[in-house]
């Protein structure tokens, strides 16, 4: 099984659904709404502004074809797009990453409070939020895999 590197952790290939030259989709260990994944680039770099003019391409092409699956599959009308770009602004994996999470009207009382849950879920020591099983992970990722041309991603 080949793995991926997230700042200080590692994404096992089968959490993986989405793979480009440049990026990776993986499934969310604590989503804070059903379908929230994440794209990251394959480079480990910490901020928006390390990535390269080939990689930002990527990253925001990949986002819109993942985007446009979570929403259509998890019943969203609506999509965030969040990056946490530096610790003083909620990230707190040092790798750049984009939060891709399916909305649907009135799913948070203050449209904007999403931005506190992504904060607190992404927080180690939160536990609010129960990560979720190697299994449920594996699981969510196999589904949405088969949205993708994704012949060069190994489970």
């Amino acid at each position: 099984m080949s793995t991926y590197k997230f700042g200080q952790h590692i994404i096992h290939s089968s959490q993986v659904f989405f793979l480009s030259k440049q990026c990776f989709g993986f499934v969310n260990l604590k989503p804070v709404a059903a379908g929230h994944v994440l794209l990251a680039p394959i480079r480990l770099v910490q901020r928006y502004s390390d990535l390269n003019s080939d990689e930002v391409c990527d990253l925001f092409l990949s986002a819109q074809k993942i985007g446009k699956v979570i929403e259509r599959e998890y019943q969203g009308t609506s999509l965030t797009f969040a990056i946490q770009d530096g610790p003083e602004a909620g990230q707190t994996v040092p790798h750049c990453h984009l939060h891709i999470i399916p909305r649907k009207a009135g799913d948070w009382m203050n449209n904007d409070d999403i931005y506190t849950e992504i904060d607190k879920a992404s927080k180690v020591d939160n536990e609010e939020r129960t990560p979720r099983s190697f299994e449920e992970m594996e699981k969510e990722a196999k589904y949405l895999r088969q949205f993708f041309n994704n012949d060069n991603v190994k489970n």
